[in-house]
């Protein structure tokens, strides 16, 4: 069980193997972002493709993709309490959840894809009733700005409470 916290800052996926020069410029920022102070609490996540993975038995894909923490590319300072997490799925496992995330009273999601892993993340902690925001400013899509657009459109839609004067178009998701 992790230590309860406060503010957690959750990294998605940003990993060297998806790395691409639409998500490169996010790295630096994220990484500034862990460093802010701000946080009690970090998670890190990183995608690793194995023969019982979705991706590899129903989609075909990643059949390389062999990552382990070596590949991730952010480095909480040495203070922070830290979690790595390998993940075989694009959400957050929901039988782990708990001890991933602790008894955090906020979240703020950063990472790679928009599109995927981070609304699938955003997802899991909505239905767990977590309290969180996915700072879009921080994330990205290995497959284009189109793509991460669409995901925090999603996110905004699906996720986000609205007020008459918000529309969906924010790159922010206000907290749930």
């Amino acid at each position: 069980m992790t230590k309860p916290s406060r503010n957690a800052l959750l990294i998605i996926d940003v990993q060297k193997e998806f790395l691409t020069d639409i998500t490169r410029d996010r790295v630096p920022e994220i990484q500034r972002l862990a460093e802010t102070g701000r946080y009690d609490y970090c998670i890190l996540t990183y995608y690793k493709n194995t023969p019982q993975s979705p991706f590899y038995n129903r989609l075909h894909r990643y059949s390389g993709l062999d990552a382990c923490s070596d590949s991730l590319l952010i480095h909480p300072p040495a203070g922070l309490p830290t979690v790595v997490e390998e993940k075989t799925t694009y959400g957050l496992p929901h039988e782990d959840l708990s001890r991933l995330v602790g008894q955090c009273s906020h979240i703020d999601l950063v990472g790679f894809d928009t599109d995927a892993c981070v609304i699938a993340s955003a997802i899991t902690l909505f239905d767990a009733g977590y309290d969180f925001d996915v700072l879009g400013e921080f994330c990205a899509s290995t497959n284009g700005r189109d793509y991460h657009e669409a995901g925090m459109k999603i996110i905004n839609r699906v996720l986000a409470h609205q007020t008459e004067q918000e529309g969906p178009e924010t790159d922010t998701a206000p907290a749930l």
